[in-house]
């Protein structure tokens, strides 16, 4: 079945159940209002879209009372999970503050008559996964005050289900949604575990000292003419091209993060170049970078918010990977050195663009005849994803939703040894060049190798 009949089909996917889930104990007054860092305000109430695929468990039950026992279990879990992550139970009050309120995380149980192996072996499969995500969410901009986290729970034909999970942008960023996740699973698995009490920052860090923004400067946008492409560098491969990229950049042990998304880069450019006919434009590469490791005292990794810088690299389109993987360490050894409290390249960028009365990393400048196309990448190597087990063993596969931006990377490791995924989201036209690059094919695959 095509993707687009099969995400179009009004009878694929209905709705057994909606509940609203709120903490199993209420939440404190004396934090009832969680005021947001100046990062957290940037950045537009955007969902962070997740989904986990899980085959199907050996006990034999009716699909629908599988269905009800699962989504029992989950939501009592989840319930236990908000009394310590309570900012994602509340209502965002304005752009400076989270009302912690208990209004709960919504909860929708569907049933999806397929089974599992037609979404995960579609050709298509980064479009054929959305339909386990709440209709027209992931990375949706939430402006009618709605729940800050939604879960769905997808039962498919097969026995197999996925558990998507949307959190609100504004709260935390890639590490604050694998705490969650970890703690939620740790709490489904076994209802004795006891949460650690994670550290919500809030604006203890990055403050506004001239007063909150008054909307954000960083917002999702329409996708409706992109196409996301899901890439698999195996491990044999991967490694093989850092080892020839070392000798001949100087780079010491590059990370696969470096290669990969050096190589994207490289290879996006291309694309756009050879699918419009035009003259090169300028470009640059922006990476969003986790600074908990980097503010002095060091943060835990269970601190919670946007703990969030950014490095730039430009490039031309005729680089070469070795002197781009040289440029990007290069950088990297840069913001190392900075304080990543005074000296934050995202919250300067953010400061700098309200001068000139536009959004963030906005490409559009009256004042310039070539204006610089922008790439964007987030690098979620080394989060354990694939680790989140709620009592049903390791996912098959975890995947995000199509967004935020238009030339965006997600990296992500696979799901076996140290192979990476890449999620590349390109305009339809650019995408058309990019997944017939011959240097992209020498090492990367849309299906799934043995790594």
């Amino acid at each position: 079945m095509a993707a687009s009949a099969l995400l179009s089909s009004p009878s694929l996917v209905s709705i057994s159940d909606k509940s609203f889930i709120k903490p199993s104990t209420l939440t404190p007054s004396t934090v009832r209002l969680h005021k947001l860092s100046l990062v957290d305000q940037s950045f537009s109430n955007m969902y962070i879209p997740f989904a986990f695929f899980y085959p199907k468990q050996q006990k034999e039950e009716s699909n629908n009372s599988q269905l009800s026992h699962i989504a029992d279990l989950l939501q009592r879990s989840l319930s236990q999970t908000l009394v310590s992550y309570y900012p994602y139970a509340g209502k965002l009050r304005d752009n400076a503050t989270v009302e912690c309120n208990d209004m709960g995380a919504e909860f929708l149980s569907v049933q999806i008559k397929c089974p599992m192996s037609e979404i995960l072996n579609h050709p298509h499969a980064t479009d054929a996964e959305s339909i386990v995500f709440p209709k027209d969410l992931p990375w949706k901009n939430n402006y009618e005050g709605g729940n800050l986290l939604v879960v769905q729970l997808s039962k498919f034909d097969c026995g197999g289900i996925a558990i998507s999970i949307c959190l609100s942008h504004k709260i935390g960023d890639g590490c604050s949604v694998i705490n969650f996740l970890n703690d939620w699973a740790s709490v489904t698995r076994d209802h004795r575990f006891v949460v650690p009490s994670p550290r919500f920052v809030a604006d203890s860090i990055f403050s506004s000292l001239n007063g909150p923004l008054i909307a954000p400067h960083i917002m999702s946008s329409n996708v409706s003419e992109c196409v996301q492409k899901r890439l698999v560098f195996p491990t044999a491969k991967l490694d093989a091209l850092r080892a020839k990229i070392a000798v001949e950049s100087g780079v010491e042990n590059p990370t696969r993060s470096e290669v990969v998304s050096a190589l994207v880069y490289k290879c996006a450019t291309k694309a756009a170049v050879a699918s419009t006919s035009a003259n090169i434009h300028p470009s640059k590469l922006v990476h969003y970078l986790d600074v908990r490791t980097m503010i002095k005292p060091r943060l835990p990794r269970s601190a919670i918010g946007n703990l969030l810088s950014v490095f730039s690299t430009a490039a031309t389109q005729d680089i070469e990977l070795p002197r781009l993987v040289h440029n990007m360490r290069k950088e990297v050894e840069v913001a190392y050195k900075k304080d990543q409290v005074q000296q934050n390249e995202l919250l300067l960028e953010v400061v700098e663009s309200m001068k000139k009365g536009k959004l963030a990393f906005e490409e559009k400048d009256e004042n310039c005849t070539t204006p610089t196309t922008m790439y964007f990448c987030s690098n979620l190597c080394k989060f354990p994803f694939y680790s989140v087990d709620f009592g049903w063993g390791k996912p098959e596969r975890v995947c995000l939703g199509t967004g935020p931006f238009a030339n965006f990377f997600f990296l992500k490791d696979y799901q076996t040894g140290r192979g990476v995924e890449a999620r590349v989201t390109l305009q339809k036209q650019h995408m058309s060049a990019f997944e017939r690059d011959e240097e992209l094919l020498q090492f990367a695959s849309s299906s799934a190798p043995s790594l």
